[in-house]
């Protein structure tokens, strides 16, 4: 009896910590931190195998997207798991230079996602793995690293949401932000075409992409979704599933790109359906 007794306390023990260290039994893990950036996880009752990357727009918070719109509850009715990365003052650059004067983090943002946070997420949380169905959503500037993102870690992610992105620096030489990480346009042209420039990088995109944009978008012109979606058609035809949504009335706002979400989720679910 008490050979049974103590065994039996050591299983209860054991599936206890099981329990505890598996994050996939709590709905909420908030506040987690790798490399000094914070980062919060969702897991949705009927967690299907699904993970959706989630980028703020330019100095937003992570929390913002949920705050803000029904992202919670169409992670909820289609079974994706959401990380929510803090990722501040960032272009999703690969690099810094000698005229850089604004570093989000010591590591530029593109390289901390890919060789730092994507993997940290992979070995820790079991999410972001190979073997899942794996898809990406930012607005604005987190739109901009959703491209960078999909373009940085071929093979891994199956389909993208980009909302009221700049994809095409060179379309505005005297930007501040860019100029903050490469340095003047009319000092470093090369840097501006060719460095994380998704523009000139279309000839290389592999998965389903969800573009939108406002046309009374006064922080970012629309002619920035419009030219990318131009190209990628003409390079890539019917053979990659590419739409662009244009909204007549839609500014630079949650509401619409809260409006987007049902659209996006319907798009990510038809991308899924045809890769079983």
């Amino acid at each position: 009896m008490k050979i049974a007794y103590f065994l039996a306390i050591c299983l209860f023990l054991l599936t206890k910590q099981s329990v505890l260290s598996n994050p996939l039994n709590n709905k909420w893990l908030k506040n987690e931190i790798v490399d000094s950036v914070y980062y919060d996880i969702y897991i949705p009752p009927n967690f299907q195998n699904k993970c959706l990357l989630v980028f703020p727009g330019w100095n937003y918070s992570r929390k913002s997207w949920i705050k803000n719109t029904k992202l919670i509850h169409f992670s909820n009715q289609f079974g994706y798991a959401l990380i929510l990365p803090e990722m501040g003052k960032t272009l999703y650059e690969s690099s810094y230079f000698p005229e850089t004067y604004l570093k989000w983090h010591s590591i530029p943002g593109g390289v901390f996602i890919k060789k730092v946070f994507i993997p940290h997420i992979q070995k820790k949380h079991n999410l972001l793995t190979p073997k899942q169905f794996n898809a990406l959503l930012g607005l604005s500037t987190g739109g901009r690293g959703v491209v960078l993102t999909a373009l940085e870690n071929p093979g891994l992610f199956s389909a993208a949401a980009s909302l009221s992105g700049d994809y095409a620096q060179e379309l505005y030489p005297k930007d501040n932000l860019i100029t903050a990480i490469y340095g003047r346009y009319s000092e470093f042209p090369d840097r501006w075409h060719n460095i994380d420039n998704p523009m000139y990088r279309t000839q290389e995109w592999k998965i389903s992409l969800y573009l939108a944009h406002g046309l009374k978008d006064k922080v970012v012109p629309e002619i920035q979704s419009s030219t990318f979606y131009k190209k990628l058609k003409n390079l890539h035809k019917n053979n990659i599933k590419i739409i662009y949504n244009v909204v007549p009335h839609g500014k630079h706002n949650y509401q619409f790109w809260n409006g987007e979400l049902k659209p996006i989720f319907s798009f990510f679910e038809s991308i899924q359906a045809g890769s079983l």
